[in-house]
């Protein structure tokens, strides 16, 4: 067999990264402290990587009698919605 023969028809393309705005990490930790205090526990590497999971514990957040979690959660709401307004943002292009 030719060397020509053993080559891909169609090189698999060269990933490259979408840019992407870093979560606030002061802003994720008061979260999941305000989130202990009302006995509910974040796991937030999870959130930085799991879209679904991190709005659930910011609706959970956000459903709090607590005004200073209500207000984390809206505010972190804004920061995933800035990464997650466009599909390219969240994978390889």
């Amino acid at each position: 067999m030719a060397p020509a023969d053993n080559a891909l028809p169609n090189p698999p393309a060269t990933p490259s990264c979408a840019p992407l705005w870093v979560m606030p990490l002061p802003a994720l930790v008061s979260f999941q402290r305000l989130m202990q205090y009302e006995g509910q526990d974040v796991d937030l590497q999870r959130m930085c990587i799991d879209d679904a999971y991190a709005y659930e514990c910011l609706v959970a957040g956000h459903c709090s009698s607590d005004d200073q979690l209500r207000r984390a959660a809206v505010g972190l709401f804004a920061a995933y919605h800035r990464n997650t307004t466009s599909p390219a943002n969240m994978h390889w292009q």
